[in-house]
């Protein structure tokens, strides 16, 4: 094992042995092995895997509220930094409710989700079906928790940028293992969540590697739920009897540290495209 790897099992699903190692950049981590394309949507396939799924759990209803409160979050940093919202590109959608969220605010939102077959007309599941937009086509590009998953984000960023209106957004969210909880939970903090997490990004790391791509940084806020989710489901995964309770106020802690810190569990970051 590489020096200062982290051994992670995938608590959630498979059970299955990985390592996080250092990648080619820095403050970007690397999940290996990585699994095929293949293979892939097996790590996804439980009804617990709430972006692709609903069930009937009490997770899965504070889940479903903590996203309400969440889209007009989305909403509020779009409309914030774009003078003209008018076509957004939602990568990695899920089930799609945030296109239909934009939808309803008259904005033509498509998605791209290739580990979920839906029946939305607006989704793509094959990166060649990109390919009927024109240049310059979306005022927008969101990654809402996607560009972790990706095969390669070098190649995911170098395929969206050219779709992107020239100062039009790039809004990228994603974990920080270099947050406090990451650092308290260390092997079995969720933001791994490895293999499904085959990247893991600090903001130094993700902000220098999207300038190296002609993207100018404008901005970066915390996501306020996200700390309570991971806290909770890392509470889960140590098999804590009272996970919930104690996952919250860890959660909490969590963000009142970044405060201070600066590194809360989950940031988003807002670019601007320079062509």
């Amino acid at each position: 094992m590489k020096k200062n790897s982290i051994k992670i099992v995938d608590h959630f699903l498979s059970k299955e042995e990985f390592v996080v190692v250092s990648s080619k950049h820095n403050g970007i981590l690397e999940t290996r092995p990585k699994p095929s394309f293949e293979n892939l949507p097996k790590y996804y396939d439980s009804p617990e895997y709430f972006s692709h799924n609903k069930n009937n759990s009490f997770f899965s209803f504070i889940y479903s509220l903590v996203k309400k409160g969440n889209f007009k979050f989305k909403l509020r940093v779009l409309r914030r930094f774009s003078s003209g919202l008018n076509t957004v590109l939602d990568f990695g959608c899920g089930d799609g409710s945030f296109l239909e969220g934009l939808n309803n605010k008259n904005i033509e939102a498509y998605g791209f989700e290739p580990l979920l077959n839906n029946d939305l007309a607006n989704v793509c599941n094959d990166p060649k079906a990109l390919s009927k937009f024109d240049n310059g086509f979306f005022d927008a590009i969101t990654m809402w928790h996607s560009l972790e998953h990706v095969n390669s984000y070098s190649e995911t960023i170098s395929l969206l940028k050219p779709l992107i209106k020239q100062k039009g957004l790039l809004v990228i969210a994603c974990p920080n293992y270099k947050s406090w909880d990451a650092n308290h939970y260390k092997e079995y903090w969720a933001g791994y969540d490895a293999p499904r997490h085959i990247w893991h990004f600090s903001p130094t790391g993700l902000i220098s590697f999207l300038e190296s791509k002609g993207f100018v940084f404008l901005k970066r806020k915390m996501m306020f739920f996200d700390a309570f989710y991971v806290c909770m489901l890392s509470e889960k995964f140590k098999g804590t009897k009272l996970w919930f309770l104690k996952g919250f106020i860890l959660g909490l802690y969590s963000n009142y540290i970044s405060l201070f810190t600066k590194n809360p569990s989950s940031s988003v970051f807002v670019f601007q495209n320079q062509i």
